[in-house]
């Protein structure tokens, strides 16, 4: 239905049809917007006729179709299925796949922005962006991709959270850490694995001091193991039956007991991994081996958080000779 109103001296054309996409245009002349709004819902509607053009399925749909059939056999199937449910939410959600356009998309970004970082909102976008390049590649339905027409906000900065001895103290030894939560804590801190490597280890996949990761982030890998770690792991009650979101719960509130604040779990892999090569001597290529990285920029923007007087100490622990 079309709506037409006075804004700042020119005439607005509103047009609403269910199920669509708002659209809005202004005139100098209130009879150039009524012609406008008039052509503007007949052509939507002889689009929902089947008049005009192939008939696209609304995104609620082909959503739920991606999510069986594509999202199913990946391994962030998990994720990937919260992130889509979450966009199902949105009111674009039940436009057909061809009325998602640039604006729709940027408007969304704008608004989840607020809420939630940089990175949070790239990584939806991506989603997007896998679904729409499955719609139009393998489905053959004729849509351009809105995400590739819009500017992408900027990554929040790395994160440089380490724990203090006080606080890896209380979150190993306090009265309020579970046996399983402790367990997993100190194999994290000991091994740099990710909080769904963890939860996935098994330990007929131990050899000796190595243990391998079949399924990881990237590739499988095989990472060695300290004494500790090794004792910890064959100690553990395996496998863990906690959830990764579980988990993640039950750390959050761990630290919120203990008021330790602004700390994730993934801030264990990042503590560990600097201390392989801060504590440890390990080098780039070494680290990678145990952090399953694949680029090397990767552990020294992120994870090589090194402090300045560290490196100060090492410099002058050996004597220069001058010939």
């Amino acid at each position: 239905m079309a709506t037409l109103r006075k804004h700042r001296n020119k005439w607005q054309s509103i047009v609403r049809v269910q199920g669509h996409p708002t659209l809005c245009k202004s005139f100098v002349s209130r009879t150039d917007a009524k012609r406008w709004a008039t052509e503007a819902e007949i052509k939507i509607r002889r689009e929902d006729a089947g008049v005009a053009k192939m008939h696209f399925p609304k995104f609620e749909d082909v959503a739920r179709k991606y999510i069986e059939e594509v999202s199913i056999l990946k391994r962030c199937h998990r994720d990937e299925r919260y992130t889509i449910l979450g966009l199902l939410k949105e009111a674009w959600s039940s436009y057909p796949i061809n009325k998602i356009r640039r604006s729709t998309i940027s408007k969304y970004k704008d608004v989840l922005g607020k809420r939630v970082s940089g990175s949070t909102v790239n990584r939806r976008l991506d989603v997007i962006s896998t679904m729409f390049t499955t719609f139009k590649k393998e489905w053959g339905y004729p849509v351009e991709n809105p995400v590739l027409a819009i500017r992408r906000p900027k990554k929040a900065e790395p994160r440089n959270r380490r724990f203090t001895d006080d606080e890896l103290n209380l979150l190993i030894r306090g009265n309020h850490t579970t046996p399983e939560l402790r367990s997993i804590i100190k194999i994290a801190l000991e091994t740099g694995m990710r909080l769904s490597e963890i939860l996935r280890i098994d330990p007929r996949n131990i050899d000796g001091n190595t243990l391998k990761i079949p399924v990881a982030k990237t590739k499988p890998r095989v990472i060695p193991l300290t004494k500790e770690a090794l004792i910890e792991i064959k100690n553990a009650d395996l496998p863990f039956r906690l959830t990764k979101c579980a988990l993640g719960k039950k750390f959050r509130k761990l630290c919120k007991k203990y008021k330790i604040e602004d700390a994730h779990f993934h801030d264990l892999r990042h503590q560990s991994l600097t201390n392989f090569m801060k504590d440890k001597g390990l080098n780039v290529p070494e680290t990678m081996m145990i952090a399953g990285h694949s680029d090397p920029r990767m552990l020294l923007k992120i994870y090589n958080n090194l402090e300045a007087q560290h490196v100060a100490n090492k410099i002058n622990s050996k004597k220069i000779r001058v010939k």
